[in-house]
């Protein structure tokens, strides 16, 4: 009986000790989380969670909850792809842990979120103006596309204030480049920033 006894509390003891190491290492040692923690944890949360994902950081405040950081991030996936994902979320660290919110959805399956219907829209991005220049279904792209396949097609968008063309000079425009492996031959489209209007589309060999 007394070895039962002391086995007992010898486990008692072990459980009492454990607790109080792990509530040492949890709340006095570690100390609050810094803002630079909160990101860097983030990040590498997001890029598990999104292999490949461009990620970026745009804003970091102290929470509205007291020891949390509100970090709102940028998400780009399938960034060179004919159809990118581009949206926004914000974190409340630790407070939620890694559940985001969604703060925006820029474009997604192609679709351009708030374009439709409104005249003074601006492409103020890449992935945007990619997804657009897609989503046009020029014959030109649609065509390139198809020969090369969708996987095989990479994609890049670039803005110029100005832009000289065969002649003709354009203004507040994105050049969009369909290219593959698989071809000599790229494809460039010309939109307007603001509407992301179609312009012209050309070939080019490489």
């Amino acid at each position: 009986m007394d070895l039962l006894v002391k086995t007992i509390l010898a486990a008692v003891i072990v459980f009492v000790l454990l607790f109080a190491v792990y509530y040492l290492i949890g709340h006095v040692l570690s100390g609050p989380i810094t803002s630079s923690q909160a990101v860097s944890l983030i990040e590498s949360d997001l890029s598990r969670s999104h292999p490949g994902a461009i990620i970026n950081v745009t804003n970091v405040t102290p929470s509205q909850y007291p020891g949390s950081w509100h970090v709102v991030a940028s998400l780009v996936t399938n960034a060179t792809s004919p159809c990118p994902t581009y949206s926004v979320l914000s974190f409340d660290y630790p407070k939620y842990g890694f559940v985001s919110r969604l703060e925006n959805n820029y474009t997604s399956g192609c679709v351009v979120y708030g374009l439709v219907g409104n005249s003074s829209y601006i492409l103020a991005s890449y992935p945007v103006a990619i997804a657009r220049s897609y989503s046009l279904k020029i014959p030109q792209v649609i065509n390139y596309v198809d020969s090369v396949g969708y996987s095989n097609t990479l994609v890049t968008a670039t803005y110029y204030p100005t832009f000289y063309h065969i002649g003709k000079d354009y203004s507040k425009i994105w050049l969009v480049n369909y290219s593959s492996p698989k071809s000599n031959q790229s494809v460039y489209v010309i939109l307007t920033q603001e509407s992301g209007n179609f312009v012209t589309e050309y070939n080019s060999t490489h």
